[in-house]
């Protein structure tokens, strides 16, 4: 292995793990958005919008994510709509995990106790005002950990923008791997790579976000 090839695999590395991390990111930001939003119209009193709904998520759950893909940035172009890879990355990755993620919404939100409704009702409380100050409240404790598994899928995912002309984690780890003739060395990179940004940055988050919204909710156990 000579310098130059592993000088340039070093390289490869860091900028296909930064694009992991940013694309990530993004799509996250995106998923958690459009999923929450989703979830909330799935439980809507009116009949158009949990259609809507269900017809999103049926079709993000229903259909593959590379094809996705494809069609954002290979197809939309035939009808006059050019995305940069960038935004079809960010954006397409982002609006398939939100079809799974509304589902864990709309579970979470249903799962409330019943009693909660009740209380809200015999308190006069318009639908949106109880949606947003009972309700929602207490299901975003119960769709947390959930959340957390699906994110660290879309973290896993992003291998997929390779096929959008975008170099990430893995298609470095490939590109480093050809350039030096070390296989294992690099896939192994690639390997403990999305674990270590699972481990280090999406569990911790969500395990933060568990505890602050579980305050005043869950009691100590006395011995």
């Amino acid at each position: 292995m000579n310098e130059f090839a592993l000088g340039f695999s070093v390289a490869a590395l860091v900028k296909g793990a930064a694009v992991t991390l940013l694309v990530t990111t993004g799509a996250s930001i995106v998923a958690i958005v459009l999923g929450l939003v989703v979830g909330l119209v799935r439980v809507s009193t009116l009949a158009p919008l949990r259609w809507l709904a269900v017809a999103y998520i049926e079709f993000f759950r229903g259909t593959s994510m590379l094809v996705q893909l494809y069609w954002w940035f290979f197809v939309l172009p035939i009808f006059g709509l050019s995305l940069s890879p960038w935004t079809v990355a960010i954006v397409g990755v982002g609006m398939n995990v939100s079809g799974y993620g509304a589902e864990l919404v709309r579970a979470a939100i249903q799962s409330v106790d019943r009693g909660q409704y009740e209380a809200s009702t015999a308190l006069n409380f318009p639908r949106l005002t109880m949606m947003r100050r009972i309700i929602v409240p207490q299901a975003i404790r119960g769709m947390l950990p959930p959340w957390g598994n699906l994110l660290i899928e879309l973290l896993k995912g992003t291998s997929l923008i390779f096929f959008i002309t975008i170099t990430e984690l893995t298609t470095a780890s490939k590109l480093a791997a050809d350039a030096t003739g070390n296989y294992l060395l690099f896939f192994a990179v690639a390997l403990f790579g999305y674990y270590l940004i699972a481990r280090a940055i999406i569990t911790p988050l969500v395990r933060w976000l568990e505890r602050r919204f579980s305050r005043g909710f869950i009691r100590e156990v006395v011995a």
